[in-house]
């Protein structure tokens, strides 16, 4: 792990102190009194002290306790006097949640708490400093929120009665089991006999005796606050749960029933009465139902008095360890009702709130067009966790003090003799002037954010430079010439372009605007910048001195700040144009290739010192520090003696050192370093050498890889001494940018951890996709970067997204289909067959051709035949979007085509033209632009080529990975890195469908495919490298070697080398190598074939063997056939089943008594297995065809002895004859391709074909063998 001290320091911040900044403070500070006795807590603007008293006045006597309580109820004014002043679109309450830690809830306050108990603390703590401050505001509070219990005991014998009296401000109901909010109400009011041992002693029989205890509501508030326990103690679990239980409430509640004053009324009546057996008040209630003719007691009570209307429903929507909060409020002002969702406030229908907050169980159907009703019951996870009820007829609040709350002190007079002469002020007196200044500020905002204002500047800026409005009623079109004779440097037209730029990237592009507006604007700058040098060079020079400011840095803002991704990259390509124009000026290009040369010798010291083995090497610094060099970045001389992009590139530098403990999700600096290395000119040349000499790439693949550099990769400790932030892992970032708070956003989260979501500061493969794709653009093939086949219309049909083809995958499918048809309409079905196989979709069944056909074919008048138009070939692409077989067709990632020499070579003997497999097309096309590639030289002396990078970058992004081995071996002594490839190959014990084995396989199938001067010398390498070590050697000689050895494990590693040996040989110049140097291979021609020169023909899947060791399965990393298996689920979905077929034909077999027809007896390995009786030594034996899966989880057909009642698949078969699986025809054995086991098989292998399978079968599987 990199030393912290060694870490460059974090970039500067600024920030209002009253606000903080998000996620770190909450604008809660302290001021340290003049006598440095005490400390006052202080939020928001100083200058008007603390809430409630005035700035000379702030040493208070008060406990630690008052002193919170006190600063809670401040925070509560502050947030109502935002809410009640503000015009924002909400209030950002952080101060208020940090000064809640006073509450002490169960969980953190940046957790998910229990929202009535919250309400019911917060009440109770306001309560502390109302008392003292505000004893007229204390009285309110108690009069609105406070209600009062009594509990009576009642001795049956004597008829005592005792009561005890509770001051509560909510009611807690039980609602397990109960379904409306009057049977909770009625529990909570419930009767109880005590009797028999649980008898209660009397005070005045001072005995036990039977005893009646009730409860009921002696005093009710104004507004009535019910708390509905949904969160309850599972007993079997002992967890908490919630109870989504239904719970009834109407928007009219009567408490009458529930009151001191019913029961005693029903006692009374009840006396004439027979007395009720349980004592029960809704017992004694039921005596109404006796006599429907009597008077009910409780008539006279007023209803009135005890009417309440709902105006308020917190929400809960989730499970015991998680959820979110929203709310539905009445407005009492229009009796309109809305819902508070964070800050999204909407109109809200209270007919909707029997099915939004009752909870219970929800039925959804579904209907069928066969006229079926599919229907599920759910329960509902979002339901009412508080009700908030307000009186009909409030009670009118006693002002004459009498109230027993008005007589205690509001503050120990007698202990602080002062408090009666301290002036107080209230919370809009203190806070008010800072909403006032809120609001004025939003104001101007808002104005600026206008369409109105946009289409000021918009106009001024195309009057300034005369670019003609196309639409003078469009806020955002302006077109196309600049006259910039008349932008001269401090005109008034200067002024407004700046004015204008400020403007856009200060503030209209952190908004989230439509593309249309982004790309208008975008092209109106990029217009401008290539018309006006002085305007390019203005803002270039601006732009650099901004990189050593905070706010005001643009390039900071929008590549690792700004949270809109479209407005990061149309910033980031607006920069990218101003720089590349700045690049065309010969004072700017002499100045930056100063500036590298400066960089060459930074690197040169680091030479130095790991030549001379220094432990600890000196810090790749992030900025020229060099006193002959350090000029080169003074911003006070841009143009002079500093070079302006050479500043930016800098600070690009800093941040790659800085991005590890970045939130990955706002990190968008690969993308601009991809646009600066894209250029294709002499001037995009000059900036990657920049790039690439500062050290740019190597920190780059530092910051990809840097969550593997402890994980057993060897030899990186230098990387982490030189490069110390770029390989900062994200566990250990995590650590280090701990935030002091959390962010507001979780608060509707969990208290359980489900906060977080993940490792923020990790990167996700798509992060280290676009870096390998940064890297190949930084070494000069732009044609890396993956480009998408086709985009979203933001349209929807059918309850699905509609896509759409892009011009780029119209344009290269067009010319695939030009190439494919044989007729002017269209493909036929032998066209489509042609086609998968070259895209390598192999033994391809009629009827998959025929879907497509009925689908998207038209009929040609020639010949009356069905052909594919060029309008269904799209249509096709169009619903399935494989791009991987447009690679098959020669187009690079980026859908440019590499040219014909590329995509194909002319055999010298024969004239015939025959096509590149995809390393020869790679290694080809990298070889005809080698001269506009750019050499990473710092990255191949520091030996970061290597098996590991090879891996890494494959296990990533497959294609430009290959471009990048390819580019870094084009013309350059490859032998350490193929003698490293030679030794994992042939060290490993993996078979030739691991992982490994196509690593290897690819790194020495570019290797040898790269034709410059070096490719003989690298092939001669491969096969007959001598090493001292064994596993060194080149795969002729270790096949050898392996070959001779009897152990299965030897023989298994030489018939993997074998299959290595005829991969290469498919290619060109391998074919070439082996047949100018035959008796280095001549003891092995049976096991290797036929000569093979023509790249098209299949390849064989050779695998190891049933009795291999286990390995983990992953997706290869080869080409062309390889690929199938990668894309084998997706080939099913597009064309359907195979054929099973009930009998077998093997013939030309070297054993005659293997020939024969083989009946279908069975399934081994999901697939068909075949038998047919023969002899064999003599005895009679069950000659069996089979396939089944190895241990590497391949799998092979087998032709081979069965001993009777085994499963084959076993070391106990007889095998004669194997052959690798044909992935498009799983139920099929391969026809041809068979190999001999060379213990018993005979020489040539069999052909396998099908009994009766039909002409049609016979003639497509002919046709692509």
């Amino acid at each position: 792990m990199p030393e912290i001290a060694r870490l460059p320091p974090e970039l500067p911040e600024k920030f209002i102190l009253s606000e903080g900044r998000p996620g770190r403070e909450t604008g809660a500070f302290e001021i340290l009194s003049s006598n440095a006795m005490h400390l006052v807590p202080v939020s928001g603007d100083t200058s008007q002290g603390t809430a409630g008293l005035p700035m000379e006045d702030t040493n208070v006597s008060e406990t630690e306790d008052e002193a919170s309580s006190r600063k809670l109820l401040e925070e509560v004014q502050r947030t109502f006097v935002n809410l009640d002043e503000a015009r924002g679109r909400c209030f950002d309450p952080r101060s208020l949640v940090e000064a809640s830690n006073c509450l002490k809830l169960e969980f953190d306050v940046w957790q998910q708490n229990d929202a009535s108990e919250f309400t019911m603390k917060l009440l109770d703590r306001l309560e502390i400093s109302l008392k003292r401050w505000s004893p007229s505001v204390f009285k309110y509070l108690a009069h609105t929120f406070g209600l009062k219990t009594t509990k009576q005991k009642i001795c049956k014998e004597c008829g005592l009665k005792t009561s005890r009296e509770e001051n509560l401000m909510n009611i807690d109901c039980q609602i397990r089991n109960k379904t409306t909010i009057h049977e909770a109400l009625s529990t909570l009011c419930e009767d109880e006999i005590m009797e028999g041992d649980n008898k209660v002693l009397c005070d005045r029989c001072k005995v036990k005796t039977n005893t009646v205890l009730r409860t009921a509501i002696s005093a009710l508030p104004d507004v009535l606050v019910l708390s509905l326990k949904r969160f309850d103690l599972d007993y079997t679990t002992f967890e908490t749960v919630k109870l989504n239980s239904r719970c009834e409430f109407g928007q009219a509640l009567n408490m009458k029933q529930y009151t001191m004053e019913a029961k005693e009324l029903l006692e009374a009546a009840s006396t004439e009465e027979p007395k009720s057996e349980t004592g029960s008040m809704m017992d004694l209630g039921d005596t109404e139902s006796h006599d429907e003719g009597r008077k009910d007691p409780l008539s006279k009570l007023p209803d009135e008095d005890y009417e309440y209307r709902l105006v308020g429903v917190l929400v809960h929507a989730g499970v015991a360890q998680g959820g979110h909060y929203y709310s539905f409020i009445k407005d009492r002002t229009s009796d309109k009702w809305y819902r508070f969702d964070d800050e999204d406030v909407t109109p809200f229908d209270p007919s909707m709130i029997e099915q939004e907050c009752f909870g219970g169980k929800v039925k959804k159907e579904t209907k069928f067009p066969n006229g079926h009703v599919h229907t599920v019951e759910n329960e509902q996870f979002a339901n009412a966790l508080m009700l908030f009820y307000e009186k009909v007829k409030p009670v009118k609040m006693d002002e004459s003090g009498e109230d027993e709350t008005a007589t205690q002190t509001p503050m120990d007079e007698e202990g602080d003799p002062s408090a009666r002469a301290r002036s107080l002020t209230n919370g809009y007196d203190v806070f008010l002037p800072a909403v006032r200044k809120s609001n004025s500020t939003h104001g101007w905002q808002s104005f600026l954010l206008t369409p109105e204002f946009q289409f000021f500047i918009s106009d001024i800026l195309c009057r300034a430079t005369n670019l003609s409005p196309a639409h003078r009623n469009d806020v955002m079109d302006c077109v196309t010439t600049v006259e910039t004779s008349l932008i001269e440097c401090g005109s008034w037209r200067f002024g407004v372009v700046q004015l204008s730029l400020s403007f856009i990237f200060d503030l209209l592009f952190h908004l989230s605007l439509e593309r249309n507006a982004l790309d208008n604007w975008s092209a109106r700058v990029v217009q401008i910048f290539s018309s006006s040098p002085i305007v390019t060079e203005a803002f270039v020079y601006d732009l650099a001195r901004r990189t050593r400011c905070v706010y005001e840095n643009w390039i900071r803002a929008y590549t690792v700040e700004c949270s809109d991704e479209p407005s990061r990259r149309t910033a980031q390509h607006i920069f990218a144009s101003a720089i590349s124009r700045q690049l065309m000026k010969k004072n700017e290009q002499q100045l930056l290739q100063e500036w590298t040369r400066g960089w060459i010798g930074e690197w040169h010291h680091r030479q130095l010192e790991l030549r001379k083995g220094v432990h600890h090497l000196t810090r790749m610094p992030t900025a020229l520090t060099s006193d002959s060099y350090a000029p080169l970045e003074d911003i006070s001389n841009m143009g002079v003696t500093a070079t302006a992009i050479g500043v930016i590139l800098s600070f690009i530098t800093l941040l790659l050192e800085l991005s590890p403990r970045m939130v990955q999700s706002r990190v968008d600096l690969c993308f601009f370093i991809k646009l600066l290395a894209r250029y294709d000119s002499i001037e995009g040349r000059y900036l990657r050498d920049a790039m690439a000499h500062a050290q740019i790439p190597v920190r780059l693949i530092c910051f990809a890889w840097r969550d593997k550099f402890h994980n057993g990769i060897p030899s990186i400790n230098f990387l982490i001494s030189l490069y110390p932030g770029a390989c900062l892992g994200s566990s250990v970032a995590v650590s280090i940018s701990k935030h002091e708070t959390q962010n507001i956003l979780p608060m509707g989260m969990n208290n359980s951890g489900m906060n977080g979501g993940g490792n923020q500061y990790a990167q996700t493969p798509y992060d280290i996709q676009v870096c390998v794709e940064v890297f190949a653009c930084l070494m000069g093939m732009p044609w890396c970067v993956f480009e998408e086949i086709t985009y979203d219309t933001g349209e929807v049909f059918r309850g699905r997204s509609v896509i759409h083809l892009t011009p780029l995958a119209i344009d290269a499918l067009t010319m695939v289909f030009e190439e494919s048809k044989s007729s002017a309409k269209g493909m036929s079905k032998r066209d489509i067959q042609q086609y998968m196989k070259r895209c390598g979709i192999r033994d391809i069944p009629p009827q998959r051709i025929e879907q497509i056909m009925q689908k998207h074919a038209v009929v040609d008048d020639k010949d009356d035949a069905k052909v594919l138009p060029l309008n269904g070939f799209l249509d096709y692409y169009q619903s399935y979007a494989v791009t991987h077989e447009l690679q098959m067709f020669g187009f690079r990632p980026n859908l440019t085509r590499m040219p014909p020499y590329a995509r194909w070579h002319i055999d010298d003997a024969t004239g015939i033209k025959h096509q590149y497999n995809l390393y020869e097309s790679i290694a080809v096309d990298v070889a005809l632009n080698h001269s506009h590639l750019t050499d990473i030289v710092p990255f191949l002396e520091l030996g970061l080529w290597n098996t590991h990078f090879l891996y890494f970058t494959l296990e990533t992004n497959r294609i430009a990975a290959q471009y990048i081995h390819a580019a870094l071996a084009y013309g350059k002594d490859s032998n350490a890195m193929i003698v490293e490839c030679l030794r994992t190959f042939n060290s490993s014990q993996h078979y030739w469908n691991s992982e490994i084995s196509h690593v290897c396989r690819t790194g020495l199938a570019l290797l040898a495919g790269i034709p410059d001067n070096k490719q003989q010398d690298r092939i001669s390498t491969i096969m007959i490298n001598n090493s001292s070590q064994i596993e060194g050697v080149g795969l002729l000689i270790f096949a050898q070697k392996m070959h001779q050895y009897d152990p299965d494990d030897q023989r298994d590693r030489a018939e993997k080398c074998l299959h290595m040996i005829r991969e290469l040989r498919r290619q060109y110049a391998v074919a070439m190598w082996m047949n100018e140097n035959r008796g280095h291979w001549a003891w092995m021609e049976p096991e290797v074939g036929p000569e093979v020169t023509n790249s098209q023909q299949s390849r064989g899947d050779y695998s190891g063997r049933r009795g291999g060791s286990n390995q983990h399965q992953s997706v290869p990393h080869s080409d062309n056939s390889d690929d199938e298996d990668e894309y084998e689920d997706d080939e099913d979905s597009r064309f359907g089943q195979d054929i099973i077929y009930n009998e077998i034909v093997v013939e030309g077999c070297g054993i005659s008594e293997i020939n024969g027809v083989y009946k279908r007896c069975g399934h081994c390995d999901d697939a068909p297995k075949y038998s047919k009786t023969g002899l064999w030594d003599g005895r009679e034996e069950d000659f069996m065809l089979f396939r089944c899966k190895l241990t590497d989880n391949t799998r092979r057909w087998y032709i081979s002895i069965v001993p009777g009642n085994i499963h084959p698949g076993t070391t106990k078969d007889i095998d004669f004859y194997f052959a690798p699986d044909s992935p498009g025809a799983s139920f099929l054995p391969p026809v041809d391709g068979w190999c001999f086991i060379p213990s018993r098989g005979i020489e040539p292998g069999p052909r396998v074909t099908p009994k009766g399978s039909g002409t049609a079968w016979n003639e497509d599987q002919e046709d692509y063998l």
